[in-house]
């Protein structure tokens, strides 16, 4: 059953996805901030003459450029907390450093402009990242440290805390556009869904009606020229009675063991038993379900040597079912001898020669 918390947090990264809060846009259009705030800084204290006065509202751009670092680059199934409320206190310090920092007697409005937009600024991707608590309690706080500035230099709480009054309209709509952009989340999360879904149907339908293909060719190729030459009412001699039979075997182990289809292993297979080896290749999947292009080749060149080297007896191949720690096994039983040969999953080899027959249909 699915965890609500975990849809949740998926729901808050497609939000954040939507607005594509990481995406070089928006750091570009963070760097053209930066750029209009100094500017726009700079012009409004072009008669500020005080060196403390300039070293804090560069301080205060740097605490701002800090915040929204931290609330950009802070990645995650959700925005952590401890995130969170470093960039509401960098956001609220820079704005005080930079208030605190502009004299009384230069003042222009102007001046607030670009600390009190920095501070909306963060408190706005605070709440679009799901942290909307404490983009308000930051802005709150921004109001008050304003209002504060506004009693000390003179102009009383209600001016200095005004200057912050646009914060709040930007909030209002940061939290509209999260509030309509979770059903369209929501809808995303449900499409992408379908589409992964339906990527794995149409691959699983692609894959049978390959391996279909691949059978009904072998199957053209193979048995057609036999079954011509029956309706035809050719009589076969035993040898070539013989090769029907070992086309009919061949036939099925392109079916049963597709794994093991090669050129190489399909003509050792049939010489092997045309000298009257009996082959039983089996194919369980653990190679169906995590290919693995090098082991089945080194698979297939043991396999090939096996056959190569025996007259008589009992030659069985098998890939297992997946999820075991062994992937294959092959087993040589010549009588007097039987070897088993095994790879696991890691493709290690181990070989044994057990002195009590064992059993293939065991394995």
């Amino acid at each position: 059953m699915p965890n609500p918390r975990s849809e949740d947090r998926e729901l808050d990264d497609a939000t954040v996805d939507l607005f594509g809060l990481g995406s070089s846009t928006v750091t570009r259009g963070l760097w053209a901030f930066a750029v209009v705030y100094t500017v726009v800084t700079i012009a409004a204290g072009w008669h500020i003459r005080s060196v403390h006065s300039w070293a804090g509202l560069v301080a205060g751009l740097m605490i701002f450029a800090v915040a929204t670092l931290i609330v950009q680059r802070t990645g995650g199934p959700r925005f952590p907390i401890s995130a969170a409320i470093s960039a509401a206190v960098l956001a609220v310090c820079g704005l005080a450093i930079s208030l605190w920092s502009l004299p009384a007697d230069s003042y222009l409005q102007l001046q607030t402009a670009p600390p009190v937009s920095a501070a909306t600024i963060v408190f706005t991707l605070l709440a679009v990242h799901g942290r909307p608590s404490f983009a308000w309690a930051g802005a709150v706080c921004g109001t008050l440290i304003a209002g504060l500035w506004g009693i000390a230099i003179g102009f009383g709480f209600v001016t200095g805390a005004g200057n912050t009054a646009f914060c709040y309209p930007v909030l209002v709509l940061a939290m509209l556009f999260v509030l309509m952009a979770r059903p369209l989340a929501e809808r995303i999360h449900v499409l992408r869904e379908r589409a992964v879904a339906q990527a794995a149907t149409e691959a699983a339908t692609a894959a049978a009606a390959a391996e279909r293909g691949r059978q009904l060719s072998q199957l053209e190729r193979r048995a057609r020229p036999i079954l011509s030459e029956i309706v035809g009412g050719h009589e076969f001699t035993i040898g070539e009675v013989a090769d029907v039979r070992l086309t009919e075997a061949q036939l099925r182990d392109g079916i049963r063991a597709p794994a093991w289809e090669s050129d190489r292993v399909r003509d050792a297979v049939w010489q092997a038993r045309r000298r009257g080896v009996s082959v039983l290749l089996l194919d369980d999947g653990a190679l169906s379900v995590a290919p693995d292009r090098d082991l089945m080749h080194r698979l297939c060149d043991v396999l090939v040597d096996e056959l190569e080297a025996v007259d008589s007896g009992q030659v069985t191949a098998r890939v297992l079912p997946p999820g075991r720690s062994l992937v294959a096994s092959i087993v040589v039983n010549t009588g007097p001898t039987i070897r088993r040969i095994e790879y696991g999953v890691g493709g290690e080899m181990s070989e044994h020669s057990p002195t009590v027959p064992v059993a293939t249909s065991d394995e």
